[in-house]
């Protein structure tokens, strides 16, 4: 069965886009459940299958519809409750997370002990705030690699890192291949130094 992990933030994407489909805002508080099944036919499956592949903002947008046409009111209601938090947190990591910060230079920025700034972080995009840098930071350097003649020393400090041996050290682990290595394979050249 595929599982999709989406974050407040991928639903503050498609929210203009499906808002002229919302109930209006309910009276009351909304009880989100943990687990809520809803029903598709194989062509349904087929299409979200599709779209997992290359489109996930797509896929969402797809899947969301296609449950506001199951169940209206729930999933306004929930749409409406993943996007209600805190919008300048999320505009503020958004602009910064490139930036060679710790998580408690992001904390402070924000006036917040580090424990609450962790929870409100894990609340918003589902993981630790040094895991999702981390990726946001490997994935934005993986773009430049494959779009850019720029060299890997440029990337890491761009993307956050504060020296070549840690942006390595984490390409590596990620993708399983060094940035020099990621970018000749990427060009199809063959590559002679593993280091």
């Amino acid at each position: 069965m595929p599982y999709f992990d989406v974050q407040a933030a991928d639903f503050r994407a498609i929210y203009p886009d499906v808002l002229g489909l919302l109930d209006e805002v309910p009276q009351g508080r909304f009880l989100r459940e943990p687990v809520r099944i809803v029903g598709a036919d194989r062509d349904v499956l087929g299409v979200v299958l599709l779209l997992a592949e290359s489109m996930p903002v797509t896929l969402l947008r797809f899947t969301y519809v296609y449950c506001l046409g199951v169940d209206r009111h729930y999933f306004s209601a929930l749409l409406r409750h993943s996007i209600s938090g805190d919008q300048a947190f999320s505009d503020f990591i958004q602009a910064n997370y490139l930036n060679q910060w710790s998580v408690v230079r992001f904390a402070e920025a924000f006036d917040m002990p580090l424990r609450k700034f962790n929870i409100l972080f894990q609340d918003m995009y589902g993981m630790t705030a040094k895991r999702w840098l981390l990726e946001q930071r490997l994935q934005h350097a993986r773009g430049l690699l494959l779009s850019t003649p720029m060299r890997v020393l440029d990337i890491a400090l761009e993307c956050g890192f504060s020296n070549h041996a840690h942006f390595t050290d984490s390409f590596r682990r990620r993708f399983h291949c060094n940035p020099r290595q990621f970018r000749l394979r990427a060009a199809n050249k063959p590559c002679t130094d593993y280091r």
